[in-house]
């Protein structure tokens, strides 16, 4: 188009860049028995489209009538299970996002208005931009926008993002489709505003909290489980604190929870803290770490204590997954325990490793083959101290000794062989070492909790050994754990470092760790 055509004429740009209609008066709502009768009549996947079609592309302007289609936008996709809410998740992706023709026709003006003297002047290129912005914007961008002002709205987008997010990790389904990926992008970014740290609340449970809050304390926790009433009790107790993010729209929903131990020490063993000793392993002669009741006495003395331990850190909703919420969460509950205990000084978790039971067997194999096929590793997995001390332990020759060491720990068949543990200890906390300080995946640590911790401007700072003992703890980490440590005066520096120059806090003790013993073992080490 030429400047002189339509110099004060926005008609075009409005034609071209028309906001989306997300208007459904009531007798068009879908309600269960439309979705039945649709379902017997089109087929699912032509019952969604009619559905999104009539959310879409029906025009009203009445705000009772568009909450009335978003209320019933939610009510259709409820009643749909996992495998027809990915039809529609799909379908809604692709061809409910970008107006592409729209976004060409306006990119077209506004390159012709670049050059035009008068459009800049009288601010029809402003207008234009103005309007390709909105035409960028995913029309169903601004249905999740109007959900999330009914009530319960952001709870539904939190469901919904907890769907995209298992569709697109199930194998064969979706996972490679990048309209899907731009929608949880999307959702990520809103969820991100929405639920920002700044507009969280935070409260202190106690066993005087309503009791459906307390159940869903216990149902959401996944880290150390909570059994009955009894283990709540105890986590709301006495040197015990439990502390939960709220939103305003999610009302009696805990966003993340956090457990903590008020200790004299930074603690190296969970069962000392959450006192599920029955599932300790101690039978076999090992040390549970449980305090004694001079450390611990039934009535809190504020000044007789100098360290919080956040020994379980839930976030609640899947549908918050990778969404960060910065080292002020952690800052914020800090602030709050030192007002009742003001002698804490020592901050640090006591976190799980999950993932590293797997990735050390990986790592075994790997060698294993490498060996079997005559090759030497350029990374030995064992120093020749390491392969002397594991055969005299096994009884196992230096040739095969890799293959014993991953059969012992494929079967835990150590645990019943506490003489074995001295020599798995030394082996078990340098790979635990590697795999938390070294193993990156775009620069950053691999593991998932080391990575929260990390980016909050934590210290990886002790590897602790057999300090998870219960059955779930072996079978992730082989009972180890982590704590990271918080020093609130270098948080701040920490958490930029990590995250713009992925540099990791790291104490001595596990950089020693990281080092392999001199002497390594030869190719031909099995």
């Amino acid at each position: 188009m030429e400047e002189n055509d339509h110099p004060n004429d926005d008609s075009e740009i409005k034609a071209c860049s028309s906001p989306l209609n997300l208007k459904l008066s009531p007798n068009q709502c879908f309600q269960d028995s439309d979705l039945k009768t649709a379902r017997s009549s089109f087929g699912v996947t032509d019952s969604i489209r009619v559905h999104l079609e009539g959310v879409f592309l029906t025009p009203e302007s009445n705000l009772v009538a568009l909450e009335e289609k978003a209320s019933a936008f939610c009510g259709f996709y409820t009643s749909l299970n996992i495998t027809e809410k990915a039809i529609l998740l799909r379908t809604l992706s692709v061809s409910f996002g970008v107006d592409h023709q729209a976004v060409e026709r306006l990119a077209t003006l506004v390159m012709s208005s670049v050059t035009s003297q008068t459009s800049r002047s009288d601010g029809r290129l402003v207008r234009i931009e103005d309007r390709l912005r909105s035409a960028l914007v995913p029309r169903y961008q601004q249905l999740f926008t109007l959900l999330s002002r009914l009530e319960n709205g952001v709870r539904f987008l939190l469901r919904l993002r907890s769907d995209v997010i298992t569709i697109l990790g199930a194998p064969g389904i979706d996972q490679d489709s990048p309209h899907l990926h731009t929608m949880n992008s999307i959702l990520h970014s809103l969820l991100s505003i929405w639920l920002s740290v700044g507009s969280l609340s935070l409260d202190k449970i106690t066993w005087e909290s309503p009791c459906d809050l307390l159940q869903k304390i216990c149902t959401y926790e996944a880290v150390q489980s909570i059994r009955t009433w009894t283990d709540l009790k105890q986590r709301v107790g006495p040197y015990r604190r439990c502390f939960a993010f709220t939103h305003v729209t999610l009302p009696r929903e805990p966003v993340i929870v956090i457990h903590t131990a008020i200790t004299p020490q930074i603690s190296w063993n969970v069962q000392s803290i959450i006192g599920n000793l029955q599932t300790d392993i101690g039978s076999n002669g090992l040390t549970n770490g449980s305090p004694s009741t001079e450390e611990f006495p039934g009535e809190e003395k504020p000044s007789s204590m100098s360290t919080a331990v956040f020994y379980s850190i839930t976030s609640t909703q899947k549908g918050l997954q990778g969404i960060e919420f910065g080292n002020h969460l952690i800052q914020r509950i800090i602030v709050k325990l030192q007002a009742e205990f003001p002698r804490l000084h020592q901050f640090s978790s006591l976190s799980p490793i999950p993932g590293f039971r797997d990735w050390l067997l990986d790592e075994l194999n790997d060698h294993i083959h490498l060996n079997d096929a005559g090759e030497e590793s350029e990374h030995p997995f064992l120093s020749d101290q390491e392969v002397s001390v594991l055969v005299s332990s096994f009884g196992s020759s230096e040739t095969t000794i890799l293959s014993t060491l991953r059969d012992v720990l494929l079967t835990n068949s150590w645990l019943e062989r506490p003489h074995w543990f001295p020599a798995l200890k030394d082996v078990l906390l340098r790979q635990c070492a590697q795999y938390l300080y070294v193993r990156k995946k775009r620069g950053y640590v691999s593991n998932t909790v080391a990575n929260f911790h990390l980016r909050n401007g934590a210290v990886l700072w002790r590897i602790n050994w057999m300090a998870d003992t219960s059955t779930r703890g072996v079978a992730s980490s082989f009972g180890l754990m982590v704590n990271y440590r918080y020093y609130p005066d270098q948080m701040a520096d920490n958490s930029k470092n990590y995250i713009e120059r992925r540099t990791v806090a790291v104490s001595d003790q596990v950089l020693e760790l990281v080092q392999l013993p001199k002497g390594s073992t030869s190719g031909q080490c099995r």
